[in-house]
């Protein structure tokens, strides 16, 4: 496939070499490769549905595709498709273990769109390892600490359990001293519904404006 046969998903403009090196349609702006949680933010079902369906034919021809399934993953998990979600999330954990954002989106879909307290300490465990497993493919990124945070506070702390290292202060301030993408730190926190709460103050604090 040559690069100006691959087109938007979206409005099915043609990608030139530009664009794809910019990752986004000169036509609608739209991203030909979705690679975080906060881009669907602007996106309905039906928009969705076509990345879903642009992903699906790219993996078709290359199942392994490391790009192709984080992107399939996370359009799963934004329409709340949990199960699909987890089959290409683990699939590019299995084809790609040195990616550091399979382990972290998988760790927010195994929730399955419930908060982290209302959940089992089984699933918060397995969670709290495919995070720091993140962390330690991607070190500079704080995301992961700031979002292990959040869900050990609203999983240990609301519910008065002791809660087992690194403490929530410690991911704090680690999470602190990093680089952090606050739109997508955001939305990963409304993704697992936790409600505002003491340990949000510190994070932004430390995130900064």
């Amino acid at each position: 496939m040559s690069e100006t046969s691959i087109q938007c998903p979206q409005c099915g403009w043609a990608f030139d070499v530009q664009a794809l090196k910019n990752n986004a349609c000169k036509k609608c702006d739209s991203a030909l490769m979705v690679c975080s949680i906060s881009y669907l933010e602007k996106f309905d079902k039906p928009a969705i549905q076509k990345y879903i369906s642009t992903y699906s034919s790219r993996l078709k021809a290359v199942p392994d595709d490391k790009e192709a399934l984080l992107a399939i993953g996370i359009c799963y998990m934004r329409m709340s498709l949990h199960p699909l979600a987890e089959r290409f999330l683990k699939q590019l954990i299995d084809s790609h273990p040195e990616d550091a954002s399979g382990y972290y989106y998988r760790a927010l879909n195994l929730l399955g769109g419930q908060r982290p307290k209302i959940s089992n300490l089984k699933v918060i465990r397995e969670i709290e390892q495919l995070i720091l497993t993140s962390a330690q493919l991607d070190p500079a990124n704080g995301r992961y600490e700031a979002i292990l945070a959040s869900i050990k506070y609203d999983y240990y702390g609301l519910n008065g359990m002791l809660v087992p290292a690194p403490a929530v202060e410690e991911l704090v301030a680690t999470a602190a001293a990093k680089a952090i993408d606050r739109l997508e730190f955001e939305q990963s926190f409304n993704f697992l519904r936790i409600p505002e709460s003491p340990i949000v103050g510190k994070l932004f604090t430390g995130i900064g404006a």
